[in-house]
């Protein structure tokens, strides 16, 4: 009998050796999401980052309400991840979101954002003018409305009057594709690099220093991996709810066709009371 030890559970999962993942981490930008995620994680600079997009050098935050990822639920418990959540101490609540990929609309997005966060904001008794305020910033690396603008601010306005609406929201899209010569402009153009240092944007420069070269890096690594893993098992929930939907759609053609039941249900590899269920609603 062979001594050898047989590993008959599932195989590891291939990792990443060192080099690899301090190669991805340099050639990472902060509009990739993985690096965004860790740079935002540092109040310092997300402030500056706000004051700068919103041209405003007075603004100030509340850094222990800080956070990266941070997952909130509506009324009908469906959940959102926003890439960025802090508050000001001006209650303002403020989210920073990154977008590289032009494959939703994105629009809606925004509008889904902020009503949720009003949502998790308010509390029974509250009055209308207790309503929280919501500044949402959209950082894109395509010019969305194509009007060949760096940034551009969102908010209601009387059409008759072209005054604007006061209604506690505002939305903000800044990109990286078109490039003018203001402050914010330069800084999107920082979101492209894999490294910079600019005297301009002091807190970002150093917090960037810490991620690509200082003690941060070991973070990193991790954060890269944990990245990883969590799109890949984004991946697979969003096939199988595809999959899933195409079943339903499969389902529905054959019971229009009067298919009976458990004909539909052994054809789709369902049980017949799930085949039920969907057929019901």
């Amino acid at each position: 009998m062979s001594n050898k030890i047989q590993n008959k559970g599932k195989s590891k999962k291939n990792r990443k050796t060192d080099e690899e993942v301090i190669q991805i981490i340099r050639n990472l930008r902060l509009i990739d999401d993985v690096l965004f995620e860790k740079f935002i994680e540092d109040a310092a600079a997300c402030e500056e980052l706000l004051q700068v997009i919103l041209e405003n050098s007075r603004l100030k935050v509340k850094p222990e309400t800080l956070v990266a990822q941070k997952s909130l639920r509506n009324l009908a418990k469906r959940s959102v991840r926003l890439d960025a959540y802090i508050e000001g101490v001006e209650d303002k609540v403020y989210n920073i979101e990154i977008q590289r990929s032009d494959n939703c609309n994105h629009v809606k997005r925004v509008r889904y954002n902020a009503s949720t966060i009003t949502i998790n904001k308010s509390e029974p008794g509250d009055e209308f003018e207790d309503v929280q305020d919501v500044i949402v910033i959209y950082i894109s690396e395509f010019d969305m409305f194509g009007a060949g603008k760096t940034v551009y601010h969102v908010e209601n306005v009387i059409r008759e009057t072209g005054n604007p609406v006061n209604d506690g929201l505002m939305s903000v899209y800044v990109n990286t594709e078109v490039a003018d010569d203001s402050l914010i402009s330069d800084l999107m153009q920082c979101f492209l690099k894999t490294d910079f240092k600019d005297d301009k944007f002091p807190n970002i420069s150093r917090r960037m220093k810490e991620l690509k070269h200082g003690e941060e890096d070991e973070k990193m690594c991790k954060s890269v991996e944990e990245y990883a893993e969590r799109k890949a098992k984004e991946a697979v929930k969003e096939a199988t709810k595809k999959a899933m939907a195409e079943k339903k759609k499969t389902v529905e053609k054959l019971n229009d066709m009067g298919m009976d039941i458990s004909l539909i249900a052994s054809a789709v590899d369902m049980d017949e009371e799930t085949i039920k269920q969907w057929l019901e609603k």
